[in-house]
């Protein structure tokens, strides 16, 4: 299994509206502990969002936020090495303008070459709000299915979600995601997305995983069609990437 197994970069590059934030990600994904039919790993996260070119913060630089997610996972292979489940915790915070916002997370995910499952929830500690400039971290839930389209390489991912902050608000939300594989390595994905507290949103992402492990052809001890999966980051889902009152819905895989 450690040939199948082994760490791995995945970097984004998620394209908004003018009024919303561009965002880079980087990724590194490292397994700790493995076993024919198991693993435990650490997958961190770093990113930085840019700050809307549409916005009259002209004063402002160019990185709006920048921020670090860290999650240690467990996932198990079911029988006949054709599915998986997992779960995973950790911590999320996030620096924008000079304050820092924080958040726990947990999330269970079960994989198929059929489907993926995925459901995530996420609550703020420490300064939820500031009274200037009036922000307040909004605790999303979420459940995320992938669904194959039919077609060559097309993914599909609907996803509800449900967001809340400490001042009162709360919306249930929704978001359609395609993923088209150019190749192995390289992934377009468009999602749109609405709920009532931050409106519509969209986003264009290309994500590049430069050394995703591929299984033989012959005498694999896992199906190839969820070896991306069971070897690669868990997904934002919505949840990693703190969301504040007033910004965009939440977007992206």
């Amino acid at each position: 299994m450690s040939d199948l197994v082994v760490p791995n970069d995945t970097f984004k590059f998620v394209v908004a509206p003018l009024q919303s934030s561009n965002r880079f990600e980087y990724n590194h994904y490292l397994p700790l502990v493995l076993s024919p039919n198991s693993q435990l790993f650490i997958d961190n996260t770093v990113y930085a969002k840019q700050r809307p070119i549409e916005t009259s913060d002209t004063d402002g630089s160019y990185i709006q936020t920048i921020g670090e997610s860290v999650r240690l996972g467990y996932r198990q292979l079911l029988k006949g090495a054709d599915s998986f489940w997992g779960i995973n915790a950790g911590y999320d915070n996030a620096l924008q303008a000079g304050f820092y916002y924080q958040q726990l997370g947990v999330g269970l995910e079960l994989t198929s070459p059929n489907f993926q499952l995925v459901s995530t929830f996420a609550a703020p500690i420490g300064n939820r709000s500031y009274a200037n400039p009036g922000e307040a971290v909004l605790s999303p839930f979420n459940i995320q299915v992938a669904l194959p389209t039919g077609l060559p390489n097309l993914v599909l991912l609907p996803r509800f979600y449900y967001v809340y902050d400490r001042l009162g608000e709360s919306s249930p939300g929704g978001q359609v995601q395609l993923n088209y594989g150019i190749n192995p390595q390289l992934t377009l994905e468009f999602a749109v997305s609405y709920d009532y507290i931050s409106g519509s949103g969209g986003a264009l992402e290309l994500k590049w995983r430069p050394n995703v492990p591929v299984a033989p052809v012959k005498g694999s001890l896992i199906n190839p069609a969820i070896l991306g999966s069971y070897a690669g980051p868990v997904g934002n889902t919505g949840t990693r990437i703190i969301r504040l009152t007033g910004s965009d819905p939440a977007f992206g895989e």
